[in-house]
This record gives C-alpha cells, sequence and structure tokens, in this order.
C-alpha cells in the first residue's frame, strides 16, 4: 500500500507542477502581448523616427535623383546661418521660440496658480469659473482659433465693434495682421487656452493640502498673501514643478496655434512650425531634421536648466 501511495504522490506533484508551468507560461505570454505593442511603439515611433531625423540631419535630397546624399553639417550651417541672418523668417521663428518658453513657464503656470488658489477659497460661481476655464481643452482647436479670428476680425469683430461703441476708434485694427500686435494677440490666446488644465492640475493639488493646517494659518491671524506664499507654494511644489516641465517642453512643439491664428505670418512663426512648412512644402529635410535636432538640444539643455533651479527649490523647502 505505501508503494502504491507513494506512486500517487507522484503523480499529483506531477500534474501540480504541470499545472502552475501553465498557469506560469500563460502569466508570461500575457505580459509579453501587453508589453508588446507599447514596446513595438517605442522602437518604431520613438527610438527609430529619431535616429532616422539625425541621419537626415546630416544629408540632403537630390532632386533630380530622388536620392539622399551625405551633406555632412551643411544644413546645420545652412540653418544658423538663416538664423543669424534671419533668413525666411528663421531668426523671428527661433526667438519666439523661446519667447514661447518664458509664456509657458513665467506667465501661464504663475498666472494658474493665482487662479487656483483664488478658486480654491470657493468664491461666488467657482464652479462655473472652473468649467469655463476648462472649456478650451475640450474643444477642438481648430474651433477654437476661428472663434477666436472671429473675435479680433477687423470687419464686425467683437473687440473692435467694442472699441468702436465706447468712442475708441483709433485704437481699432487688424489685430491678427499687424506685426505689432499679432505675436501679442497670439500670446494672449495661448494664455486663455492654457490655464484651464493647469488650474485643474493645480486645484487638486492645493484641495490635498490638510484643511488642520490651513485653520491653523488662519487662526494665527495671516493673511491671504502670506498663507499663498509660506503654505500653499511650499505644499504643491512638486506638482508646480511638473507643470511647468511639461510647459518648457511644450514650448519647442508649438506650431498649431500661429499657424492657424496667423499663418505664421507677421512675426509670429516658431521653429517649430518652419519644420513643418520644410517638411510640407517640399523644402529639405535634412534642413527641418536638422532644425528639429538642434532644438531638441536646446530645448534639453533649457529644461534641464529649469529642472535644476525647481529642484534646488525643492530642497530648500523639504
Amino acid at each position: 500500500m505505501s508503494e502504491i501511495s507513494k506512486i500517487e504522490n507522484k503523480d499529483k506533484n506531477k500534474k501540480l507542477i504541470k499545472v502552475k508551468s501553465n498557469k506560469l507560461n500563460k502569466s508570461k505570454l500575457f505580459v509579453v502581448l501587453m508589453l508588446a505593442w507599447p514596446v513595438a511603439h517605442w522602437l518604431i515611433f520613438t527610438l527609430f523616427m529619431n535616429l532616422q531625423t539625425l541621419a537626415y540631419s546630416f544629408q540632403r535630397l537630390n532632386r533630380f535623383t530622388g536620392k539622399m546624399r551625405f551633406a555632412g553639417i551643411e544644413n546645420y550651417m545652412e540653418l544658423f546661418n538663416k538664423i543669424i541672418n534671419n533668413t525666411a523668417s528663421y531668426g523671428i521663428a527661433f526667438r519666439n521660440t523661446f519667447l514661447w518658453l518664458g509664456l509657458n513657464v513665467l506667465v501661464i503656470v504663475p498666472l494658474s496658480l493665482v487662479v487656483a488658489y483664488v478658486l480654491s477659497k470657493k468664491i461666488p460661481f467657482y464652479r462655473f469659473f472652473n468649467a469655463v476655464l476648462f472649456i478650451p481643452n475640450i474643444i477642438s482647436i481648430v474651433i477654437l482659433t476661428m472663434v477666436w479670428s472671429f473675435a479680433w476680425a477687423p470687419n464686425q469683430g467683437l473687440v473692435n465693434e467694442l472699441l468702436t461703441r465706447i468712442g475708441m476708434e483709433n485704437l481699432t485694427r487688424v489685430w491678427l495682421g499687424d506685426p505689432k500686435t499679432a505675436l501679442i494677440n497670439v500670446f494672449i490666446y495661448c494664455v486663455w487656452a492654457g490655464i484651464g488644465f493647469n488650474n485643474l492640475i493645480l486645484s487638486g493639488a492645493i484641495a490635498k493640502i490638510p484643511k488642520e493646517i490651513l485653520e491653523s494659518a488662519e487662526l494665527d491671524g495671516i493673511t491671504n498673501w502670506q498663507e499663498f506664499i509660506h503654505i500653499i507654494i511650499p505644499s504643491v511644489w512638486p506638482t508646480i514643478c511638473t507643470v511647468t516641465i511639461l510647459g518648457a517642453t511644450a514650448a519647442f512643439r508649438v506650431f498649431l496655434h500661429p499657424q492657424l491664428l496667423t499663418n505664421g505670418q507677421y512675426g509670429t512663426s516658431t521653429i517649430a512650425l518652419k519644420v513643418v512648412e520644410e517638411v510640407l512644402g517640399g523644402g529639405s529635410y535634412g534642413l527641418a531634421s536638422a532644425a528639429g535636432i538642434t532644438m531638441a538640444v536646446l530645448g534639453y539643455i533649457a529644461v534641464s536648466i529649469i529642472k535644476k533651479f525647481l529642484d534646488k527649490r525643492e530642497k530648500e523647502w523639504s
């Protein structure tokens, strides 16, 4: 009987091992299938595309043969000459890219934080204001820019109509067609459209601050300004850092806003828009790739400096 029981136990152990092995294999297969798409996506659309762009930046297209030839740093030299001499508005586009960086980091983020703090005080109609501010993030950018263009249109536009009605006809102008006001107008649009998302993120961070801290500060007679500077900002600083880094990286990819509002004219173009125009307009793929690589390097340096500053402030408050 003992020998029979041993044989049965061995069979049971073999079955258990087989079942466990099947489960393990199924688990591995599940993990592989789940990772297959994101890994393939990264390899094709991130690694391969970036390496191809880097390779194209050292090549030029021969329009007679349709083949790419190695050109060394010719594309980079052409790019720098265009930026320095402002050929085809490349210098203005380069300047505007960094102006957008300053706009996102120094204007939109601080303004979003102030708005989030004010609305956290549950002022009258604060829910309505939150909804209105977030609307630009759920509506197509094409529709938003079209409505914005209608509002600032020279004829029958809302702004010029209001100026005329209050007796300030001398201030009316073609806002999006005047080099003196076009870029500022596009910036105002970006501020209006960009606050909503940041406000949502920052409002969530402010809501997580323990009420005991705020109530204790209020009992000590702290003012709203002191509360904002000494409690709110240090408490939500990690979130501020995240929003700031996102805004800084986005500055080097801006092209839709000026393209849709002014078609990149009147001093509103960016390097990203120039890259799009070079590619879609039958221009130089090598020049477009060189511009993309150059801005990627400069963007990495700029974002690294900003991140270093933000991390330093976080260490001081931790």
